[in-house]
Order: C-alpha cells, then structure tokens, then sequence
C-alpha cells in the first residue's frame, strides 16, 4: 500500500522546467501551459544561468544552449527539439559601429575563402563532422593580412554559451591565434585599444539594440554562408535517465508552437507589442519565421559541425566521454524528420 502510495505521488510531481524568457521561447512556453497546465513549473534565468542549474540538478530539464553538450559531459540531449535557425535568426549577431567599416571590407575575401574551405570538407568527407574539423584546422587560410591594430575587440556575453562559443570560434578560423587573444568578457570592463570592440548581441537585447549599430553580422547568416547548414543555439537537455511520456508532450507541443507562431504569430503576440530602443515596433511574425522548435538530419548536421569545430579549435576543453556521444549522434544526421500528430 505504502509503495503505491509514493508512486502515485511520483506521478503527481510536476517537472520541473529551466527557462529563458526570450522572445523565441515565448510559443513554446504557451502550448506546455496550455496542453499540460499544473503539470510543468518554470524556473526562469538567463541562458547560462539556466545551464548551471541543470548541472546543479535543480532543474529536470531545459532549452540549454547546445555547447554544453560538449562542456559538460553528464548532459544527454532529451529529444530532438532545440531553438535553430536556417539562415538569419535576428536576435544573434555581431554589432559593427561605423569606425569598423574598413575591417568589415577587408573581411570579406577571407569569408569566401572559408565558404570554399568548408565546401570542399563537405563533399571530401561526406559530412562526417569530426573529419571536416580537422580538415578546415590543418587548411585554414593564413589569410588574416590584417596587422593587430587594426582588428578590433570582440567583446562577448557571458549570457549565452553557445552564441558565445561561437563568436569567439569565428575569431580564430578569421585570425587564428592574435584572434582568440583579441576575444574579452563584457562584463571585463575597457580594454586599451584604439579601436572600439565588436560586440556580440544576443536575445532580446539584441533586437532592441540592433538599429544603434552601423552594421551588423548576423551570426545564422554567418554560418550558413560559412557552412551551408543549419545552427543550432539551444537544445533540450536533461540529466535525467527517464523522462517517462514527456517526449512524446514535448514533442506535440514543439510541433504547436512552431506551426503556430509562423502562420498565425497574433495568436501568441496578443496585446503585447515589443520595442527597440528608439521605439520602432519589433517584428515578433517576422523574428519567428527565422526560427524552428523541431530538428531534423540537416540541422544536426549543423549541430554536431559546430560541436566538432570547437573541440578541434580547443574553444571548448576536449573531454574524453564526448566523442563517444558524437558518434551516438551522428544517427540522426542521416535520420528522416519525425512528426507528431496534432491533439
């Protein structure tokens, strides 16, 4: 009786959600409340905050930015739902102020180096991203002719991981190893320099900023043009070994959202209308068709591609138990998309 009895009140325990109150989150959030009320509780933070307490077991699963999968080894991806970009995702990229615009030129033949670079590793390895990693490392162009003085700072935010990682990856395959030395933290304070720094925006802050900005770099468009593939920022982690029919309820209501919130964005939107800093009205329709709930053999490939570059360029520490888990995920570059069905 007693052993029912605890089951039963193990059945009633709510999960328990970390949360990121972004714009892009904001469907998603909708159809968990709206299909499974009582049923889910949201701890709600910042992108790296939110990855702590999932290390920290405070939380039983959430959207974690998806370099942690490689940071830290005891995260297991709890399906294939994520927060991706095909393209232009808006809400990630780097702010250029008019000073910039000459290093802005000069950036742009060693950009189609690294397109033709990652093209050629593409069809030599039959998109086996470990092989491309290396491939791209041992062939990258010595290009960066630029002198140190006149490649500005990257200032990043400790906010997001993955976004972060990323920015300081495109340092090093830009500028190899002055690159990764120009790289500081926001939160670092100045830097003695002549030059202004690039800073990486993410999230909603990035929206309302991005008009301030002389030019900005669209960190999806960056790695389509760079890779041609997919980028993943987040992807829902747990530390869980049984997450029981949650999957399945995950899965429906990624599905919802993403439909949704392209078709029909007033739906979620209502009578919330966001602002950038100078007042203009922000797109959420517009953002929302830049981003997916739902990944499929493409955007994996984009993911486990990005993983790959930032063990092998030493942006993240290279952690033994990882590789096993890439191999493990490599299936589902070669897998077909999976549907749910609508309630």
């Amino acid at each position: 009786m007693l052993a029912g009895q605890l089951l039963q009140l193990e059945k009633a325990k709510p999960l328990v959600v970390g949360w990121i109150p972004y714009w892009n989150l904001l469907p998603f959030k909708h159809e968990l409340n709206r299909l499974f009320p009582e049923q889910v509780v949201f701890k709600t933070s910042h992108p790296a905050q939110v990855n702590h307490w999932l290390q920290e077991g405070l939380i039983d699963i959430a959207p974690c930015s998806s370099i942690c999968l490689v940071a830290n080894p005891e995260n297991e991806m709890a399906f294939p739902l994520g927060v991706v970009s095909r393209g232009p995702v808006q809400s990630v990229y780097l702010g250029f102020h008019r000073e910039h615009a000459p290093f802005l030129k000069a950036l742009g033949p060693l950009r189609q180096r690294l397109s033709s670079l990652f093209r050629k590793a593409r069809v030599l390895f039959n998109d086996d991203a470990r092989s491309i990693a290396h491939y791209v490392q041992k062939n990258l162009p010595t290009g960066s002719e630029l002198p140190l003085r006149c490649i500005p700072p990257l200032l990043v935010s400790s906010a997001s991981a993955s976004s972060a990682t990323f920015a300081r990856l495109l340092y090093c395959l830009w500028f190899g190893e002055k690159g990764a030395s120009l790289i500081r933290r926001r939160e670092a304070g100045s830097l003695a320099t002549q030059l202004r720094p690039v800073e990486l925006l993410i999230g909603d802050e990035a929206l309302a900023r991005r008009s301030s900005f002389h030019a900005v770099l669209d960190l999806g468009s960056l790695w389509k043009e760079m890779t041609d593939l997919p980028f993943v920022y987040a992807l829902w982690q747990t530390r869980s070994t049984n997450l029981g029919d949650w999957k399945q309820r995950f899965m429906q209501a990624g599905e919802i959202a993403e439909n949704r919130m392209q078709v029909d964005p007033a739906f979620y939107v209502q009578d919330v209308v966001p602002r950038d800093d100078f007042g203009k009205e922000i797109s959420l329709g517009n953002y929302w068709k830049c981003i997916s709930y739902q990944l499929g053999a493409e955007d994996f490939k984009g993911l486990l591609l990005f993983l790959c570059l930032a063990r092998t360029f030493q942006v993240v520490p290279k952690i033994d138990a990882v590789a096993e888990k890439i191999i493990r995920w490599q299936q589902f570059s070669f897998a077909p998309q999976v549907h749910t069905p609508f309630p």
